[in-house]
């Protein structure tokens, strides 16, 4: 049983979660060097590194956004959300 739980624990930390949203643009409030702050439908504070794949994202288009997981007892539901991976679904 424990060599269960802990081998889904290290699924999810390698694999991490994907959200489903449509990218509106940079935040423009939020700065922070070398990352930039994402405005999508639904909000959820995302956070992408100046990179390829934020340079091929299109604003109105919808996105699997695949950031780190976070286990813990005490989350928050507006935490940042570290995106290691933009994959276009559709514009």
């Amino acid at each position: 049983m424990v060599a269960l739980i802990g081998g889904l624990i290290l699924w999810f930390a390698t694999v991490g979660w994907t959200d489903r949203v449509i990218y509106r643009g940079v935040d423009q409030a939020w700065f922070e060097p070398g990352r930039v702050h994402l405005k999508t439908e639904p909000s959820g504070h995302y956070t992408i590194e100046r990179n390829a794949d934020f340079a091929a994202m299109k604003v109105g288009c919808v996105y699997d956004l695949n950031y780190e997981a976070e286990f813990g007892r005490r989350q928050r539901a507006d935490r940042l959300k570290m995106v290691r991976r933009a994959t276009l679904v559709g514009c």
